[in-house]
């Protein structure tokens, strides 16, 4: 039976959509489950999960097939986390091996990201299995300067490591599933964010849909962006199947779809869709020469790099300098440890009382001898962390030698944060409240979106290099970055090397 294969342009509510096929599938009965709902990513199967137990007021543990192909696989291999090829295991194995690896950014979904010699090569290593070809082609095809002997020497041993010490990672889970030829009796099964699924993944869902009623596969190619990384668009795109087009973006306005059509219609090999742009919004495209050119001070507002270190040096400094608290990577620009040593402090000031453990916050930025006195900044007297203290106390039995405002009480507070939360003060930024504008890489942004996106044509001269050889995977970034836009798109021009699609 071929699958029913769903095309979801940016914001045409795809993941709604599926959840309708869910909702259909339940009011025919079909049990909880047997429904296998598989995303890209863990953060997506999660959202997938809530809104579905939201919607059908189903608990979490009645939907036990929401989930990535990789935890599929760990769950059915009946895989415990001693057993997964991870954390310190890396390091360990470097160890034996004789190779650096760092294991960053070595996440649930198998990608390895590193600048060590072990972590290249494992890299190249798990490219090859997930495209399910043989390490020398891999090598050939993505050569970054490695001797072939030496990426055949640890390829070897880690083969032979994982076998001694009992491992899997996250690519041998894909394979051993298929070696066992696992099947599930699934009524319906949704495949969401296909265009970021490599061949392996793909050779994973054949063999779910042999025993599945229904199979629904939903993607676009247009945003795939993972290639890199062991993507097969190319099969989604050749894929047989009924298709539909999901055909009105709820966010994309027709001047920011403008903008994207000129970009994705240099793509010669894909799935050509219509959609009609968002209703009611015109949407304002501008282009500026410099990032402090720009307005930002839309209530969100989504900061784009194609490269980190733009980020760096043209964005995240910059808005520091003007005092902008914002949200990188999804953490905030101020550390929580110095909010809650201010909060404590600012407390203990108004006269009420704090717990122990929090004033503990406050008395690590305090400087001995001139906020707090010598042998009583560990507060070893007091011993029960949820005990109130006010600051009277404090003074009497802590040791505390002042009340001034928190900036100068807690001096030690490094410098550069200091001014740069007290320029947040004066400019009225609220330090507790999830900030207003976040700044990531395009490629960490997928799937969000904002009312202002800012998108920073500079980019690094390996990747400008890329585009000659890989200029529609480029286009398909670019793409994926201007149509996060709900109503206003930037376009900041480069000082050096700049996009040539936008």
């Amino acid at each position: 039976m071929e699958p029913t294969i769903i095309l979801g342009p940016p914001g045409t509510g795809k993941t709604t959509t599926l959840l309708n096929v869910v909702e259909n599938a339940l009011e025919r009965g079909v049990k909880p489950n047997r429904i296998g709902y598989f995303t890209f990513t863990r953060r997506a199967a999660e959202e997938a999960m809530q809104r579905a137990c939201d919607k059908f007021s189903l608990d979490p543990r009645d939907l036990p097939y929401f989930r990535t192909l990789h935890s599929l696989c760990f769950r059915e291999l009946a895989l415990t986390r001693q057993e997964v090829f991870e954390g310190s295991k890396l390091s360990s194995f470097g160890a034996w091996a004789g190779t650096r690896i760092t294991g960053r950014g070595w996440s649930e979904d198998g990608t390895l990201m590193g600048f060590e010699i072990g972590d290249r090569i494992l890299f190249a290593e798990n490219l090859a299995r997930v495209r399910m070809t043989s390490l020398r082609d891999q090598y050939e095809r993505d050569y970054d300067g490695l001797p072939w002997r030496e990426v055949e020497r640890v390829a070897t041993a880690l083969a032979k490591f994982k076998e001694k010490e009992g491992l899997l990672d996250f690519t041998d889970m894909l394979s051993e599933f298929l070696r066992r030829g696992i099947t599930i009796p699934f009524d319906e099964l949704v495949i969401d964010e296909a265009q970021d699924q490599s061949l392996l993944q793909w050779k994973v869902v054949e063999l779910l849909a042999k025993r599945a009623k229904n199979v629904t596969i939903a993607g676009d190619d247009d945003q795939a962006i993972y290639r890199w990384a062991g993507a097969d668009v190319d099969y989604l795109i050749d894929l047989r199947g009924d298709s539909r087009v999901l055909g009105r973006s709820y966010r994309v306005p027709p001047a920011i779809q403008s903008v994207a059509n000129d970009i994705i219609g240099g793509v010669r090999h894909r799935r050509v869709k219509e959609w009609e742009a968002r209703k009611g919004v015109v949407g304002k495209v501008g282009r500026f020469d410099h990032f402090n050119d720009v307005d930002t001070d839309e209530k969100s507002v989504l900061v784009l790099a194609r490269n980190s270190y733009v980020l760096k040096e043209q964005v995240e400094d910059e808005l520091r300098r003007q005092g902008v608290v914002f949200e990188k990577n999804g953490h905030p620009s101020i550390k929580a440890a110095y909010l809650q040593a201010i909060e404590a402090w600012e407390t203990l000031r108004t006269g009420k009382p704090v717990p122990v453990e929090q004033v503990r916050h406050a008395y690590e930025y305090l400087t001995v001898n001139e906020g707090v006195k010598h042998g009583f900044k560990k507060l070893a007297k007091f011993k029960d962390e949820t005990e109130e203290v006010t600051i009277d106390r404090l003074e009497k039995e802590g040791g505390l030698l002042t009340r001034a405002i928190w900036h100068e009480a807690l001096s030690r507070l490094p410098p550069s944060e200091l001014s740069y939360m007290l320029a947040a003060r004066r400019r009225g930024e609220k330090f507790r409240s999830r900030p207003r504008i976040r700044i990531s890489t395009i490629h960490a942004s997928k799937g969000g979106e904002a009312d202002h996106v800012v998108v920073m044509k500079e980019m690094a001269r390996r990747t400008f290099k890329e585009i000659e050889t890989n200029e529609e995977d480029e286009r398909r970034v670019w793409y994926v970055a201007v149509t996060r836009a709900r109503e206003r798109l930037s376009i900041v021009e480069s000082q050096s090397r700049a996009c040539p699609f936008i």
